[in-house]
């Protein structure tokens, strides 16, 4: 939940009434950890301002993606992750870029998890074949 607070403390910070117009995620590295996770927080934006200490502003590369809405609980997201990992490896896919996260529907606009909305995208490439 720490991404999230983040996203809502930097939303704050531009008086941005539509906070959560597209808010996501990028996770940085690859594989799953516990602790010490390297994320990129991205919000959008209607308009570029200055950057500050630990608030940049970029455009973001378009990229083809396999991606999975998730309903429910965050903490339930490891078989949403699964399911569309194992769809990347079996139609001869590869990762080619940082996974990320949008939150659709969350604790800021749903009081009950079973109704949070997440997309995860796994930016893809067809795999080189090897020959």
């Amino acid at each position: 939940m720490t991404c999230l607070i983040k996203c809502l403390k930097w939303a704050s910070l531009w008086n941005r009434q539509d906070a959560f117009e597209y808010c996501f995620t990028n996770y940085l590295e690859p594989g799953c950890k516990e602790e010490d996770v390297l994320v990129e927080l991205c919000e959008s934006v209607t308009e570029f301002r200055y950057d500050t200490g630990e608030l940049h502003f970029k455009t973001m590369p378009k990229f083809q993606a396999a991606s999975v809405f998730h309903k429910g609980s965050y903490s339930t997201l490891a078989a949403s992750y699964e399911s569309v990992l194992k769809y990347v490896e079996d139609n001869g896919y590869e990762i080619s870029g940082a996974i990320r996260e949008s939150y659709i529907d969350g604790v800021w606009n749903k009081e009950d998890e079973s109704e949070w909305l997440t997309e995860i995208q796994v930016p893809v490439r067809k795999a080189a074949s090897e020959e």
